[in-house]
């Protein structure tokens, strides 16, 4: 191998002899070979030395195996030894931070001047994604690449795009302009955290593998973080302390999946919005899913109070008011809090169960929502055809065309929030549908022509030729 010309230090410099993809691999973020061979022999001392009839997987396979574990599980790997600690702190934390997304929160639908957005928008605007770009680079910390403290995630092109589609402030006039104006600073405040808002308001979350948990719980504008947490919303970009962030997301999920397992449903089982476990459980105030999230949630944001704070004591009396989890009896009391809970676990349980769903199966709910919508469409001309028919024959009786196949009444327009009970009924009726749906077409088009014909006059054809 041909050395090269530019000479390293001793501890980077890449050994001359060629080296296999799982070592090159650590290499090239900074690791050497005596790095991953400590950290080798760190995992194989754990192992047992005596002969035993159980396989040992060697140590770098190990390594490997850490990136696959559920995210709601690495904190309990990670009590196994020494070198499992120290390669889920470093390697597996760092393959996990390039999946992580965090999702900016605008608030539902109803709520402010997002209730003058329509559909379309609202749905491209009320969340915004942020991927990972880097880790900083800090001149005063070596090793690996994971060693910098801050990650930095960048702000998608495409809901800027949409902002300023909706915007258009430049275009605007008077009033309306300051209206427009004032709303978008509105929503960019919110999302730096600059407004004072209740308590437990969800702002903005953090979503891996198949988790979605609230980022940090601010305490209304007061600058007050778990750990270091700075948006830039015009320079597109969130600077965070990543492995701070990470621990407590990983705490939070580890300790919703022991509550879930605790009240009687294996975590592997639980699917936070199924229908199907609050026929088979003893009762709750919500489902299953929801009452436990509702509950690690609190205990979160209780856990981030300063009881020497006058405002967290009196945060902390309005926790005890929130709605009672569970099953418990109500008590009749109203908390402050209990409206921005709602919205958040909403908001969280959609993202939640979106991050649980396969490609295929959204791509699936996505084309069976299409197909509804379809179906609506041509029943609905149908049934208009149908009545201008009837008009004609016996204008001062009212007919109707009973299909029972119409679905737009109360679905949601996101199928992912629809229930099991919602999508097997709509995958009935669309299946029936498609079965009938040439002789639907041929009806159709029957009675269209005969209204085309009952559209003439009677003497139309009063003033042709006789003879012709």
């Amino acid at each position: 191998m041909t050395s090269s010309t530019t000479a390293k230090p001793e501890k980077y410099a890449v050994p001359s002899s060629p080296l296999p993809a799982w070592l090159a691999k650590h290499v090239r973020v900074g690791f050497d070979a005596d790095d991953v061979e400590a950290l080798i022999n760190s995992i194989d001392s754990s192992q047992k030395s005596e002969a035993s009839s159980t396989a040992q997987l060697p140590a770098e396979l190990l390594l490997l195996v850490l990136e696959y574990v559920p995210v709601d599980y690495l904190l309990d790997w990670r009590l196994v030894c020494r070198g499992f600690r120290d390669a889920i702190d470093g390697r597996t934390l760092h393959h996990h931070l390039h999946d992580t997304q965090l999702v900016g929160y605008l608030g539902p639908h109803h709520s402010g001047f997002m209730m003058n957005m329509s559909e379309d928008e609202y749905d491209a605007l009320h969340l915004v994604q942020a991927r990972f770009s880097h880790i900083e680079s800090d001149h005063h910390t070596h090793g690996p690449i994971w060693n910098g403290a801050h990650a930095v995630f960048k702000i998608g092109d495409s809901w800027y795009d949409a902002f300023k589609r909706y915007a258009h402030i430049d275009d605007r006039d008077g009033v309306e302009k300051y209206e427009t104006v004032r709303f978008w600073s509105h929503a960019l405040d919110r999302l730096v955290y600059h407004l004072r808002e209740g308590a437990g308001t969800l702002r903005w979350c953090i979503k891996l593998d198949q988790a979605v948990l609230d980022l940090d719980f601010p305490f209304g504008g007061s600058g007050r973080y778990s750990f270091d947490f700075r948006v830039d919303m015009y320079g597109r970009t969130i600077k965070v302390a990543w492995k701070d962030m990470l621990f407590k997301f990983l705490k939070t999920e580890s300790a919703l999946r022991n509550l879930l397992v605790q009240v009687g449903v294996p975590a592997s089982l639980v699917d936070i919005k199924s229908d199907v476990y609050q026929k088979k459980n003893p009762p709750y105030t919500f489902s299953h899913g929801e009452d436990c999230l509702r509950e690690v949630r609190r205990q979160r944001l209780h856990a981030a109070l300063d009881l020497d704070s006058k405002n967290d004591r009196h945060i902390k009396w309005s926790l005890r008011l929130l709605q009672p989890l569970f099953g418990k009896p109500l008590h009749g009391h109203e908390s402050m809090l209990q409206g921005p809970e709602d919205v958040a676990i909403n908001a969280l349980l959609l993202l939640r169960r979106e991050a649980g769903m396969t490609p295929k199966q959204i791509a699936y709910l996505c084309q069976l929502d299409e197909d509804r919508r379809t179906l609506d469409r041509e029943v609905d001309q149908l049934t208009k055809e149908f009545k201008a028919f009837t008009g004609h024959l016996k204008p001062t009786m009212d007919f109707s065309l009973a299909i029972p196949l119409h679905t737009t009444d109360n679905v949601p327009r996101n199928p992912i929030a629809w229930s099991d009970e919602l999508r097997r009924t709509i995958e009935g009726r669309v299946n029936k549908w498609k079965g009938q749906r040439k002789l639907l077409q041929q009806m159709y088009t029957l009675i269209s022509a005969s209204n085309e014909a009952l559209d003439l006059p009677e003497d139309s054809f009063d003033d042709l030729d006789s003879e012709t």
